[in-house]
């Protein structure tokens, strides 16, 4: 059953501890024997900017890796925006004796390129979710109504370089954190326990999300914590800001890592954020508390579905869903988790799911800088086409972000896979 494929997750190529790891000229070449095998294999020329930006250079060098200039180099590494796509699906990656890394390797690269140029206070101040969010959530229904005015949008992208075309995620009217503190209520013999990993995007943009999460586990008698967080530290990668990322992350574990002691599973409903919970942080805390961690974290769709094979996911559904095309985040596909949301989705009677695996382009920042808006269109156009020839009843994507990318595309409405159980659900 494809619901049941548990994915080519192997290993990683990165180690802080390394002595050459801030090294440029270790990391130049290091490029250049993951490009030597890159060049001829070429499997990936299709997924992103970054592939043909190499495979353009080393073609024009007449295929002689050592005549690429650093600039050469560099530009693969500066145009990868860490979908893994590359990662999941090369045949070469760890523990093959080649060890290719590439999402990896390009962030070594910014992280190099961080440390000695840093970045600008535009770009941190975006990629810092928590100070953004608790801004501008108090002022949410003006900073909504405003936020597509034309003459705030071009101040916007000369001064921070959003552009104007982008579709920007929504600012909630009160974070989802206080909604949970209003809403918790105690389960009488919970099926589970576990803390809720709530991430940003449900905190501060997509609050409907949020409150669907809850209903589904709820109707799923789980017993919910919520300790208190903060965001993953997957924006700072990239502008290679690790510092960041690993302050964030240590802040999330020391929080956590009690509850998983005491029996807690950490569940997580955004694939990024699981993502980095889970294979990121031992990587960048190499403590065993970030590793026992990460052995207790979920993506929300694999922990349900996880109830399922021990009879205790309610089927109670109500209402049918019609023709569901889902698209796969690339981050879920990374997991290595397999289909479970969309054998969930399955369960509820008259509805029927499409499986799309085509990336949307969007990631972080990419689908929302003058810099790069244009490559993000141009990598989630088969996604776009693909969902409007199709014209099912229902658009659906794990990832809230890509969601809001197939949205400006498309002009259709995408919901989460949580958001259409709690609609089969019903009151």
């Amino acid at each position: 059953m494809p619901e049941m494929s548990i994915g080519g997750l192997k290993e990683f190529n990165f180690d802080l501890d390394d002595p050459k790891f801030y090294d440029e000229e270790a990391l130049y070449e290091e490029a250049k024997r993951v490009y030597l095998k890159c060049k001829d294999c070429r499997m990936c020329v299709n997924f992103c900017p970054s592939f043909p930006a190499l495979f353009d250079a080393v073609d024009s060098k007449h295929d002689n890796i050592e005549a690429l200039t650093k600039e050469e180099l560099a530009k693969p590494l500066e145009l990868c925006f860490h979908c893994k796509q590359c990662y999941f699906k090369c045949p070469y990656t760890p523990p093959h004796e080649w060890k290719l890394d590439f999402p990896h390797l390009s962030l070594r690269y910014k992280a190099i390129k961080f440390k000695n140029q840093g970045a600008k206070i535009t770009d941190k101040l975006m990629l810092d979710t928590d100070l953004v969010g608790k801004l501008s959530v108090p002022f949410g229904k003006v900073v909504n109504k405003t936020m597509d005015v034309k003459p705030v949008r071009f101040i916007m992208e000369k001064t921070a370089g959003i552009d104007q075309r982008a579709k920007l995620p929504p600012i909630n009217e009160h974070s989802f954190r206080s909604f949970l503190k209003d809403n918790l209520v105690p389960v009488k013999n919970p099926v589970r326990k576990v803390v809720l990993f709530y991430t940003c995007l449900l905190n501060y943009n997509f609050l409907e999300k949020g409150k669907a999460l809850l209903h589904v586990l709820y109707k799923n008698n789980i017993h919910i914590e919520v300790p208190e967080q903060n965001c993953c530290g997957i924006p700072f990668f990239d502008i290679g800001d690790l510092d960041s990322s690993i302050k964030k992350a240590k802040y999330n574990v020391d929080m956590m890592i009690d509850y998983v002691r005491n029996g807690y599973d950490v569940i997580v409903p955004v694939p990024t954020c699981a993502l980095q919970l889970k294979h990121e942080y031992p990587l960048l805390l190499r403590t065993p508390e970030a590793k026992e961690l990460s052995e207790k974290v979920y993506e929300i769709g694999d922990y349900l579905f996880s109830l399922n094979q021990e009879n205790l996911f309610n089927k109670d559904f109500k209402n049918p869903m019609g023709k569901i095309d889902y698209h796969i985040a690339c981050h879920l596909k990374s997991l290595g988790v397999g289909y479970k949301s969309a054998a969930l989705m399955r369960m509820i009677p008259n509805t029927k799911v499409r499986i799309v695996e085509i990336c949307s382009g969007h990631d972080g920042t990419f689908g929302v800088k003058k810099d790069t808006f244009d490559m993000a269109v141009s990598v989630g156009k088969p996604l776009f086409e693909n969902i409007l020839n199709q014209k099912a009843d229902l658009v659906v994507s794990d990832c809230p972000l890509a969601g809001n990318f197939i949205e400006l595309n498309t002009s259709r409405t995408v919901k989460s896979p949580i958001e259409v159980l709690s609609m089969a659900y019903g009151d």
